[in-house]
């Protein structure tokens, strides 16, 4: 906690003596991909978290001071993905404009794991993930005026995209019968996909990945994958793959079999240069892999 505070105390202590050199700074790879989409290319957007980084247990490091008192504005998931950050982002949001994609959406919306604790992972539910770009445009319209008609047309483009994704899934997973509509992954980062697309989600760990997991939870998932008849279980990009490998081996001293699929895309997005380095690209790979599992 010490180190915590002195940390914050540095970031605020810099923001007031450093002009911005960066425009945009923004914690994921998945909030990233989401200014990118919006702002025109001549503004500079750099994700503190790069690829393959778990946001939950993420912790900022010296590198990151000068990133935080440098950036001209910051963006983050919130609903606590940002874990150990939240305190330092509620800090700087004194100094310089910060924006929090799950603003945009109401109580109702979100997915309630506890008392006032949701689940962060919104952003694979891509209808609600456009009405977070929808704000994110207003936002950013309000802090560079002068690009108000490139953001607004990118956010056009955007959302278009976005639903014609949303919409070739939706046709997809029609297709699949109910009885077959499972998975189980890593950690439940896929609840919000998994209430769009009608899929019962089961993930090994909680909605952190910094939860821990015991003999019950193993057993339980091992059971559900025996009891759903699923053929596939997946391991994810920003967590570590014991987990699930463990989860195979307890499958089979039940006296069933499963494979591990091809790792999916959850806390964060693909390499940069990748298909999957943006939202849809990474959606459409593991709706892919998730088709393929069904079959």
């Amino acid at each position: 906690m010490r180190k915590l505070v002195l940390f914050t105390t540095l970031v605020l202590t810099l923001s007031c003596s450093k002009a911005p050199s960066i425009d945009v700074l923004c914690t994921t790879s998945v909030v990233a991909d989401a200014a990118r989409q919006l702002l025109p290319d001549d503004i500079v957007v750099e994700a503190l978290m790069q690829s393959n980084i778990d946001p939950h247990s993420y912790k900022p490091v010296e590198s990151d001071v000068a990133k935080l008192s440098n950036a001209g504005l910051i963006l983050h998931n919130g609903l606590h993905l940002e874990g150990k950050m939240t305190d330092i982002l509620d800090k700087l949001g004194e100094q310089k404009p910060v924006h929090a994609m799950s603003s945009a959406l109401r109580m109702h919306e979100l997915i309630e794991v506890g008392p006032n604790t949701y689940d962060p992972h919104i952003w694979f539910d891509l209808q609600l993930w456009e009405r977070c770009v929808g704000k994110l445009s207003f936002f950013l319209i309000d802090q560079f005026p002068e690009h108000t008609e490139a953001i607004e047309e990118n956010a056009m483009n955007y959302y278009k995209a976005l639903l014609t994704a949303h919409n070739e899934m939706t046709v997809a997973i029609n297709v699949v019968p109910d009885s077959m509509r499972a998975m189980v992954t890593a950690h439940d980062a896929f609840s919000y996909f998994g209430r769009a697309y009608g899929i019962e989600v089961h993930g090994l760990q909680g909605i952190s990945t910094a939860a821990e997991f015991g003999i019950k939870d193993m057993t339980e998932s091992a059971q559900f994958i025996l009891d759903r008849g699923l053929s596939t279980v997946f391991i994810e990009t920003s967590v570590n793959a014991k987990s699930i490998e463990a989860l195979q081996e307890a499958v089979a001293q039940k006296g069933g079999e499963v494979r591990i699929g091809e790792a999916l895309y959850s806390d964060a997005l693909g390499e940069k240069g990748t298909p999957e380095a943006t939202l849809i690209g990474a959606f459409k790979h593991n709706t892919a892999q998730l088709l393929k599992s069904f079959n």
